[in-house]
């Protein structure tokens, strides 16, 4: 097929889009297929309430099927990058010795786009052999997506502590168990993931320090590249394959969510307490009479209800019965369940396109 003149690199670089295409096709299957179980999951669970940390601390209730639409949203977006992309990179490379095509004088046109045709490839403007932005967008992709899936995994894997247990991995025969400790669970799935997550921003920064081709061949940089996408592509296909069957299998225990927002005795939902005391006394004073009381019930180690029922200031404007719906975490979910819908519905959406 490259005889006649036509150098080595081409029959490489084109080898190479052909077999990105069938890693595209491949992955593209992957993706879909995770991204069914992400909204499967989080339209299940769109109504499970449970503590929202930041900073690695309890701050305002959320929805597990609110934190399993997050990944969901940005399992769509990578989707769609990637069949923009795909046009873009799949495309046919054929230059000859040094990029003109000289040797094909006035055939070259024809001859490069039956070769494109027969090959199945975008014909581009230029041979593009020492131009590698395009290789460097897939493994951009490739450890953008592993990114996504590292962060789940991350927070999949602290939900799973013995001290939170409020999610846990498939359970099978010898699977996350410890030599030693018969009663470990172990998170080897997310472990996995978060393994490939770890490696994929060093490959990256390999295809990038690539860019650097030395005129019309370059010395070194081309070269880099031949283990280091394949390595790439491979690891994020795995962690794929992980994930899927994770958050298709996984346990989830909605009473130990709930018994988890229950462990500050009411101060998770102090916000909403300051926030209906402020329409009688200002924000500011109620920030700082709540503020006070949850102190006290720290160091008290007393139910913030009770502090507040027999608080004068606080007892004035609201009743027991109002502050027992301020301090129920299942009314104070905000948007969550709408946020849920929208996502799924751009899922179902997305699932039609060709």
């Amino acid at each position: 097929m490259f005889t006649g003149g036509r150098p080595a690199r081409d029959a490489i670089d084109s080898g190479l889009v052909l077999q990105l295409r069938g890693a595209l096709d491949e992955t593209e299957r992957l993706l879909q297929q995770l991204i069914d179980g992400f909204a499967m999951q989080a339209e299940r669970y769109q109504n499970t309430v449970m503590p929202g940390r930041t900073w690695m601390q309890h701050a305002l209730p959320v929805t597990f099927g609110l934190k399993l639409a997050g990944t969901l949203d940005a399992l769509l977006r990578w989707q769609q990058r990637l069949r923009e992309m795909r046009p873009r990179v799949l495309v046919l490379q054929f230059g000859g010795a040094a990029g003109t095509l000289d040797s094909l004088k006035a055939d070259a046109s024809p001859v490069a786009a039956a070769l494109a045709s027969l090959l199945g490839l975008t014909l581009p403007d230029t041979p593009w052999h020492s131009q590698r932005d395009r290789l460097l967008e897939v493994g951009a992709w490739f450890a953008g997506l592993c990114g996504t899936l590292g962060k789940f995994a991350n927070d999949f894997s602290l939900l799973m502590q013995t001290e939170v247990a409020e999610v846990s991995e498939p359970v099978a025969e010898g699977r996350g168990g410890s030599s030693t400790m018969p009663h470990k669970r172990n998170p080897i799935a997310c472990s996995a993931i978060l393994t490939a997550a770890q490696r994929t921003p060093g490959l990256v920064a390999t295809l990038y320090a690539s860019q650097i081709q030395q005129h019309e061949r370059a010395l070194g940089g081309w070269q880099a590249e031949w283990e280091t996408l394949p390595e790439l592509i491979m690891l994020v296909g795995g962690a794929l394959a992980q994930s899927d069957a994770l958050v298709r299998e996984m346990q989830v225990f909605p009473q130990k969510m709930r018994a988890d927002l229950e462990i500050t005795h009411g101060l998770i939902m102090a916000e909403a307490v300051t926030l209906a005391l402020a329409a009688f006394i200002g924000k500011a004073d109620a920030h700082h009479r709540i503020e006070a009381l949850c102190r006290q019930a720290i160091d008290e180690s007393r139910p913030l209800q009770a502090l507040l029922e027999n608080d004068p200031l606080v007892s004035q404007h609201l009743s027991p019965p109002r502050l027992t719906q301020l301090l129920d975490p299942a009314t104070a979910t905000g948007s969550a369940e709408r946020f849920v819908r929208q996502v799924v519905a751009r899922y179902k959406e997305q699932r039609d396109e060709p």
